[in-house]
């Protein structure tokens, strides 16, 4: 447990930032509820939960400025939960900022510094909406019956003097130790250590108080190890306060030094360290078996409003004059030392489900490996026997040969053909069913092998789906983020959008995930602030003020689909053809259709906002979701309507490792084209292939294709000359490109390599695939390959250009 809580320990940083970064998500998506629907006292109960989580959390790994910036906010969210503050739209702003400044005391921290912003203007403004109440530090403590304080103290009476009053008269009792427990406690002392019981008293009017356990436990580590809690430490980390908590510590220094290091300022009342020697010694000891020299007692400062020095218990001289060095050398607040950066990137959360799956397709891998152990060793047997027979055969045919020349010497002398074969029957006739019974032998063997290996196919299958789940993520973790992005883009352009989410429980991989926020978060900026209009503009064209903003998810086969809806104005063709031209993208005579002029969007620089603002005007947006989107083997297409709205539709492969593809042959290589960018293949005759200007296409159903030749892209020499070849046609219902093949191999689920070193930059080649027959295959780049196309179109463009002025030239 003790290694577990080092605020340095990597394990527990990456516990925390995962838990943290949850926490944040709870509290965020929670304020935005209450913000709609004030009366929603389940989300203020989860908010304040949340809150207070993650105050105990950081506490425990030292993170002491979010502990205490968590705590104020605490205390405006108890004044919501107990309805002495109403929820209004300045008190869901400043919780929305100091969500901002969580936030940002969490990312410095996870980069291995401090935050070290000035945040008394946001507390000053959080406190500033918390009804005024009376001071925490001056209130009267109800300490539990027995402890220091708690009883007022009879004045000595002179003529019976008494011994000083021990502090520790004044400490509750510790609860007694089983024969049992202390064994094992004491079994994990050291030889070179002592064990100690650290009694500590704590102060209920601390503001941190429910997590004063966990930071005296912090503080002991330092001095040795804490063994023991009483009460447990799973109870310490509940939101609960504890008068009284007993830590069970091994440690070579002396008890001084332990109740040093377990004093904290405002945290502890009095600390009491006293050596364990048996299972009794958990007892308070009576006061006359404990010298008063022996015993250190720290005592919290009085509180200004506690009664008159006679009324409380008073310790003798000597003991007053422990008390002050102990206050003095109580550890002062340190400044939060800055920790070393911890990755996040790794930690993924699974359904245990989905892992006890996973163990059950193991064991059956377990179980088919021994059947295929077992299936080696029949056949091993089978092929001895083989060997056995053969060698068996071969002397009994033998000697066949040997007799025949006796058996034709007799057929001369004159016996009959009859008598002849009878003989040969009865001596070799056993020679047509010699390998019957190893034939049959075989069979029974080959049955159970295809079966075992069919279990094998079928295993592994289920296996690969299974660590494919534990890959997945549900969509909703990037979904849930924008609720707080769309009311701020909202706010900030004097729009009114109602943001409705779909589908977020959709599941893909996390690898896409993680690259996929930027692509959507543009596209919703795009959808804000080009798309929805102003209400007074909404109004004034029948609509309702409000726009409704849609993010849709959903699984099409191999794929996911993300939508990205509004209904604002939509695309203004016009407008975007005319930017076009102004920036030199298009001759000012090229005739757009509306798709084309969709697909300007995506250029680099290109914007059609009139001004540059925070959010738009610089072209740098769609043009990075179209490469993002490209990078992650997916598509992007938008389409609209003229003041009914826009919708871009991104689709992606559910997972990057795996993807079905189909095999081809060009000469002798074999390549692999994504099935999800195949739309058909056809066998078509070499003849059929029409040449238009020296570029070829192929006629499919009244729509001309252009054809691109792998192999003369790849300079792959043909080896045959088929009349037929292949074109497989890929890309999208808007662009296309016919890619000629020599052969379909058919449909494998291939493994995605990635290439390295000077392979990186080969134009069309996505990575690499290792086939069943340990070959290497590479993996087409469907969207480089539509990108040589128009290059290669616009190539023969230019020579058709060039070849139209040469021939005027020559006629003039």
């Amino acid at each position: 447990m003790s290694d577990y809580l080092d605020a340095n320990n990597e394990e527990l940083l990456k516990d925390f930032f995962s838990e943290a970064e949850q926490q944040v998500e709870t509290l965020e998506s929670n304020i935005l509820v209450i913000e709609n629907d004030p009366s929603n006292h389940d989300a203020i109960d989860e908010i304040f939960r949340a809150a207070h989580t993650l105050k105990g959390g950081s506490a425990t790994v030292e993170m002491n400025e979010l502990a205490t910036f968590c705590h104020d906010v605490e205390d405006l969210l108890d004044a919501l939960r107990s309805g002495l503050v109403v929820v209004s739209e300045p008190i869901v702003d400043v919780l929305l900022s100091s969500i901002d400044t969580i936030k940002a005391m969490l990312d410095a921290r996870s980069n291995g510094s401090v935050y070290q912003e000035d945040i008394t203007p946001i507390v000053q403004k959080i406190n500033s909406f918390i009804p005024a109440k009376v001071p925490k530090k001056g209130a009267h403590v109800k300490l539990p019956s027995g402890m220091l304080g708690a009883a007022p103290a009879e004045k000595p009476v002179a003529s019976e003097p008494k011994p000083a009053v021990q502090a520790s008269s004044g400490m509750p009792p510790i609860p007694p130790l089983s024969d049992d427990e202390y064994t094992e406690l004491k079994n994990a002392v050291p030889e070179d250590q002592k064990l100690w019981s650290v009694n500590v008293t704590f102060d209920e009017s601390n503001p941190m108080n429910s997590v004063g356990g966990i930071q005296v436990f912090a503080a002991l580590k330092n001095c040795g190890t804490v063994l023991k809690t009483v009460p447990d430490f799973e109870e310490l980390y509940e939101d609960e306060f504890h008068p009284q908590v007993v830590y069970y510590v091994s440690s070579a220094n002396q008890g001084s030094a332990l109740e040093d290091a377990a004093f904290l300022d405002d945290v502890t009342l009095a600390v009491d360290a006293q050596p364990v020697s048996g299972a009794s010694s958990a007892v308070a000891a009576p006061i006359a078996e404990q010298p008063p020299a022996q015993e250190k007692v720290q005592i919290a400062p009085v509180a200004e409003e506690q009664p008159e020095p006679a009324e409380t218990t008073v310790a003798s001289p000597a003991e007053e004059n422990k008390t002050e060095p102990a206050q003095n050398n109580a550890q002062p607040a340190k400044k939060p030392a800055a920790g070393h950066a911890v990755n996040q990137s790794s930690i993924l959360r699974v359904d245990s489900k989905r892992v006890d799956n996973l163990m059950n397709l193991v064991s059956e891998t377990v179980i088919t490996k021994a059947a295929f152990n077992q299936n080696g060793l029949h056949m091993a047997d089978l092929q001895v026997k083989l060997q056995n027979l053969n060698l068996s055969f071969k002397e009994k045919h033998r000697r066949l040969m040997e007799c025949m020349p006796k058996y034709i010497e007799e057929l001369q002398n004159g016996v009959q053909m009859k008598e002849i074969m009878q003989k040969m029957t009865e001596e070799f006739g056993s020679m047509s069913s010699w390998f019957d019974a190893f034939e049959n032998e075989f069979k029974s063997s080959s049955t159970k092998y295809r079966s075992t290996t069919q279990n094998l196919g079928r295993i592994t299958g289920e296996l690969q789906e299974g660590v494919m789940k534990i890959r997945m993520v549900p969509i909703g973790t990037i979904f849930n983020r924008f609720p707080r992005v769309v009311r701020d883009l909202s706010r900030d352009l004097g729009r009114k959008v109602n943001l409705v989410i779909e589908g977020e429980d959709t599941e893909l991989d996390k690898t896409v995930v993680d690259d996929l926020l930027d692509p959507i978060m543009h596209c919703v900026r795009n959808s804000v602030d080009h798309g929805i209009e102003p209400p007074e503009q909404r109004k004034a064209s029948g609509k309702d003020e409000t726009g409704t903003l849609t993010l849709r998810a959903a699984n099409e086969g191999n794929m996911i689909v993300i939508d990205i809806i509004d209904d604002g104005t939509g695309i203004e063709v016009d407008k975007v053809r005319e930017k076009a031209i102004k920036k030199g993208l298009i001759s000012p005579n090229k005739i757009l259709s509306n798709q084309d002029a969709y697909n300007l969007i995506f250029l680099p620089g290109f914007s059609t906002s009139d001004k540059i603002s925070s959010v738009s005007g610089r072209g740098v947006g769609l043009d990075v979701v179209k490469t993002m989107v490209e990078k992650l083997k997916g598509t992007i297409n938008v389409t609209s309507e003229r003041g009914k709205g826009s919708k871009f539709s991104i689709r992606l492969p559910l997972t990057l490792a795996i993807i079905q593809g189909l095999l081809v042959r060009v000469g002798k290589e074999v390549y692999s084209i994504p099935v999800a960018n195949v739309i058909e293949s056809q066998r078509v005759k070499l003849d059929t292939i029409n040449t238009i200007d020296n570029y070829e296409v192929l006629n499919v159903r009244n729509e001309v294709i252009s054809i691109l030749r792998l192999g003369r892209l790849f300079n792959i020499r043909k080896t045959d000359n088929d009349e037929y070849c292949f074109i497989v046609i890929v890309g999208s219902q808007e662009k296309k490109i016919g890619v000629m093949v020599d052969a379909l191999i058919g449909e494998e689920d291939v493994v995605i390599k990635p290439l390295q070193d000077q392979f990186t930059s080969s134009p069309g080649i996505a990575g690499a695939t290792v086939l069943g027959d340990g070959s290497v295959s590479l993996i087409i780049d469907v969207n480089q390959l539509l990108e040589l196309g128009v290059k290669q179109e616009l190539d023969a463009q230019q020579v058709r250009e060039a070849e139209a002025i040469k021939s005027a030239a020559a006629r003039g």
